[in-house]
């Protein structure tokens, strides 16, 4: 069998929530959550709730930018709750390795990974 044959075609598509990460994911409220929940909202909630999202849309601008730095074949979509980068030409395992490296956890983002067949039947 020739080993240069590709069997495979992996589509990896990384998924950054505006407002979902690390230990929201873990039932606790988010901050939009906490902040929808308050019977009166002063503007001390609405600051501590600016710097949450700003925070968070900070990560995921840091993660877009080492991720497209490494890799220029990315297609980037927008959603109103998250930005989508997806590529078939970079194994995901390589883009998880660039993001700890630079202090990111796999709780940061949503990693769905598709493989398609290449040719005929396997």
């Amino acid at each position: 069998m020739n080993e240069n044959k590709v069997t495979c075609i992996q589509r990896a598509r990384f998924f950054f929530y505006f407002y979902e990460e690390g230990e929201w994911k873990r039932k606790e409220k988010t901050p939009m959550q906490k902040f929808a929940q308050l019977k009166h909202a002063g503007s001390d909630d609405i600051r501590a709730l600016k710097d949450a999202i700003t925070w968070r849309l900070e990560r995921i601008a840091q993660m877009v930018e080492i991720l497209t730095n490494a890799h220029a074949d990315w297609a980037i979509t927008t959603n109103k709750n998250y930005v989508l980068l997806e590529t078939q030409t970079l194994d995901f395992n390589e883009s998880i390795k660039l993001l700890k490296e630079h202090g990111f956890s796999e709780d940061e983002f949503v990693l769905r990974a598709e493989y398609t067949r290449a040719w005929g039947m396997m």
